[in-house]
């Protein structure tokens, strides 16, 4: 756990100089922290300085305890911690601590198991580890290398300082970084210091809800690395700080301009969040910054503009970055061939080829036929979209009526977080068939993990919204009473879901899971060389061990033996590759047979290539002689 506080104390280190020298509370600035550390380690790792930026990144830490120290001292001990106290040690801070606890017992040793995990999500994070660079680098072997790092940054200085304590990596740590960088960003919406005690415990009580909207979309959202979720946290806590936050200064600011630049970064469809979280921002700050007299002096007009357009701003040079950095790498964007907008047309007009009209009358059923449920109620996508937008015309004229936005930006707030979630949805289907093949697009592959983000940023929006309607609501026991029911209720509809993640059966299951591959890795780590290539016996029913080998036993080259012959002979006895080709195969391309399972072809085929002595056994490791016969 060394690692694990040492690693908080570096993410808090600005939030302890802000407390005593800013006069900011820690709730403010932690998600300003974390976000910029992500910044940071990006720029760094544009200029191939990754692996010192991490190292300046903790120093910078030292040093701003250190200065925060000095300044204490040389203002007054007593005094600056009388005044400044309570900046530190507030309702946020100690939301923070606890989750920061309870994410690590939750996670201690999770190991991952969902294929998407080993293609990229941590994969890439053990790949910057032993490399110090992006998954763009040359001596990369990343599968998505064009995927924006912002999340695997963050998991990458844990992972640092774990392997600077420890020597090793440790897997759970990446999904304990996870967790805490989507908590600090919604750490924001707990400023309650100037708030009575009545409504400070209101906000407590409900704040925990936000944990659990994810679940409605993504029931393994702790259980995995997929990075959609994060958008959804990042989408939401976007549009709502301009609702609702009301002291709207450079902290603030900052904080919506970070989310923004960290949304690009993180994937993608990132940047879709970000264009309208950007246009709501400019929106509202144009409604309460009015442009008077701006037109005689060039330096406010230039100032003016800047500060309306930060968050759009910070997009596009984070955008630009990353599209630099895959030009200098020559590294192939995934995923981005334009829609086909003609051919969309035309399938809705009727006139589609059959694949596209397919596709077409697939999407219809999806967002009509499939259903979220809260509780037994239940309800299809359509019927999501439509209540999201009458929420949100609802809670802003609520927040207009109320003096927290004015006009213009209520109704703003009211249209365009609904326009942005319609507007992905129905934009799924020339996705399918502009970038996906044919099978997957039929299929609609993915469908309701792209359609979460945005029904997640949605629904996290409106509970923020609602949440903040309770808190200022008249009266000091019905809101506490309010914000008990709603966290009971909450809690109660996803009952199954919470307990399967606090009680660690997860954990047990990502273990159980594991088992037999982890077995297998470690012989593979003890016995063959870094540089050594492997192929891997095994049936293809069973679990992606390959995958999961090219993951966890890097740098080693893996290859799965259904590539070359079946598993189990046909109906003559062949199982597509003589004795001897298999023996040459193994000379010329191999070093060493890594057997997971035993298969019909293995023991009965090629039983012969081994020699005297040696039989093929589930979970061994076979070296190739130079004969291309197998000997442990």
């Amino acid at each position: 756990m060394l690692a694990i506080i040492l690693f908080l104390l570096v993410i808090s280190a600005f939030s302890f100089f802000a407390a005593f020298r800013l006069d900011r509370t820690f709730e403010s600035t932690i998600s300003i922290s974390c976000m910029g550390i992500v910044l940071i380690l990006f720029l760094c790792g544009m200029v191939n300085l990754l692996g010192a930026g991490w190292i300046v990144v903790c120093l910078a830490a030292v040093g701003l305890y250190i200065y925060t120290f000095y300044w204490i001292g040389k203002n007054g001990v007593v005094h600056t911690i009388k005044k400044n106290l309570f900046n530190l040690i507030t309702p946020g801070a100690v939301i923070f601590i606890v989750m920061s606890i309870l994410i690590a017992y939750f996670n201690q040793d999770r190991l991952a198991m969902h294929t998407d995990e080993f293609s990229h999500w941590l994969d890439t994070v053990v790949i910057m580890t032993g490399i110090d660079a992006f998954g763009t680098a040359p001596d990369s072997t990343a599968i998505f290398p064009s995927y924006p790092p912002a999340m695997s940054l963050f998991q990458y200085l844990l992972e640092k300082i774990n392997m600077t304590v420890t020597g090793d990596f440790s897997e759970w740590k990446v999904y304990y970084a996870y967790q805490l960088l989507a908590v600090a960003v919604m750490i924001w919406f707990a400023q309650m210091k100037e708030l009575p005690v009545s409504k400070k415990l209101a906000g407590i009580i409900s704040w925990p809800i936000c944990l659990f909207v994810p679940l409605y979309f993504f029931a393994e959202v702790y259980s995995s690395l997929y990075i959609d979720p994060f958008l959804g946290v990042l989408g939401g806590c976007g549009f709502a700080a301009i609702s609702i936050t009301k002291k709207k200064d450079w902290v603030y600011s900052v904080y919506v301009t970070m989310l923004c630049a960290v949304l690009t970064l993180s994937k993608d469809v990132g940047i879709y969040l970000a264009l309208f979280i950007s246009l709501y921002y400019f929106v509202d700050f144009g409604s309460r910054n009015k442009a008077v007299g701006l037109q005689r002096n060039i330096k406010n007009v230039v100032k003016y503009g800047g500060n309306c357009m930060l968050p759009m701003l910070a997009m596009i040079v984070a955008k630009l970055l990353w599209k630099i950095e895959l030009a200098v790498s020559s590294t192939e964007q995934k995923f981005s061939q334009p829609f086909d907008i003609a051919g969309t047309i035309e399938t809705i007009k009727g006139n589609g080829s059959e694949f596209y009209t397919t596709v077409y009358d697939n999407f219809r059923q999806a967002i009509t036929y499939r259903y979220i449920y809260y509780e037994r109620l239940g309800f299809n996508y359509t019927s999501i979209m439509v209540l999201l937008v009458i929420a949100y015309v609802c809670l802003h004229v609520s927040l207009y009526r109320r003096g927290i936005l004015n006009k213009v930006p209520a109704v703003a707030g009211a249209i365009i977080p609904g326009v942005a979630i319609i507007a992905y949805i129905l934009s799924m289907f020339p996705l399918y068939i502009s970038r996906f093949v044919e099978e997957e697009a039929v299929n609609l592959a993915s469908f309701d993990r792209y359609c979460g983000i945005m029904f997640l940023t949605g629904l996290l929006l409106m509970f923020w919204l609602l949440r903040d309607m309770l808190i200022d609501a008249d009266g000091k026991v019905l809101p506490v009473v309010l914000a008990c029911l709603m966290l009971l209720s909450v809690q109660h509809s996803k009952k199954d879901d919470i307990d399967y993640y606090v009680s660690r059966q997860s954990v047990e299951a990502s273990q159980e899971y594991r088992q037999a591959i982890n077995v297998l890795a470690a012989e593979i780590n003890a016995t063959c060389e870094e540089d050594a290539r492997i192929l891997v016996v095994g049936d293809v029913s069973d679990n992606p061990y390959v995958p999961i080998l090219s993951t966890i036993s890097k740098p080693r080259w893996f290859m799965e033996s259904s590539i070359y012959f079946n598993a189990t002979p046909d109906e003559n006895g062949e199982v597509g590759m003589s004795v001897e080709e298999f023996k040459e195969l193994l000379k010329s391309n191999f070093d060493y047979v890594a057997i997971y399972s035993p298969t019909g072809a293995i023991t009965e085929n090629y039983s012969s290539v081994f020699i005297e002595g040696s039989k093929a056994e589930a979970l061994q490791v076979y070296k190739v002689d130079s004969k291309g016969n197998l000997y442990q």
